[in-house]
C-alpha cells in the first residue's frame, strides 16, 4: 500500500511540473553550448537515478573523473535558465522524469535496462565524456529551438 501511494505521489508531482516545465521551455531558445549542456546533464542524472536505485558505484566514480566538466554544464544551464533557481526547478523535473522511467519496472529490470548508461559512464573521463555529449546533442538538435533562427 505504502508503495503505491510513493508512486503516485511521484506521478501526481511529475504531473504538476510537467505544464510548468513545458511552458517554460516552449519560449526558451538555446545555444549549440545549451543544448550540449542540457543532454550532459540529463545524462548525468539518468545515470545518478539509475546508480541509486541499482545501489551502484558507477555515479559517483564518475562525478569524480568527470567533476569539472559537470560543473562547466551546470553553469551553462543556470546562465540557459538566468538563475541557479531555474536551473534547480528544471533539474528536479528531470530527476523526477529518470525515476518515473522504471516506475513499473522491479529492481532487476530496472538494473537491467540501466545497464549500458552505467556500463558506457564507467569508460568516460572528462575528454570522452565531452565528446560523448556533443554526440548526445549533435543527434538531439532537431528537438530544440536554436536561438537565432
Amino acid at each position: 500500500m505504502m508503495k503505491k501511494l510513493v508512486v503516485v505521489a511521484a506521478l501526481a508531482a511529475a504531473l504538476v511540473q510537467q505544464p510548468m516545465r513545458v511552458a517554460s521551455a516552449a519560449g526558451q531558445c538555446y545555444s549549440p553550448a545549451a543544448i550540449e549542456a542540457e543532454e550532459a546533464i540529463r545524462f548525468v542524472t539518468d545515470l545518478m537515478v539509475a546508480s541509486t536505485a541499482c545501489r551502484d558505484t558507477s555515479y559517483g566514480l564518475f562525478q569524480q573523473r568527470n567533476s569539472a566538466a559537470i560543473i562547466a554544464y551546470q553553469k551553462t544551464m543556470i546562465a540557459h535558465f538566468h538563475s541557479t533557481a531555474g536551473f534547480d526547478k528544471w533539474h528536479t523535473s528531470l530527476a523526477n522524469e529518470a525515476s518515473l522511467k522504471d516506475a513499473g519496472l522491479n529492481p532487476t529490470q530496472a538494473c537491467q535496462q540501466a545497464a549500458d548508461l552505467m556500463k558506457t559512464a564507467s569508460t568516460l573521463d572528462v575528454k570522452g565524456f565531452r565528446a560523448y555529449a556533443a554526440n548526445l546533442a549533435t543527434h538531439a538538435s532537431a528537438r530544440y529551438t536554436k536561438c537565432g533562427h
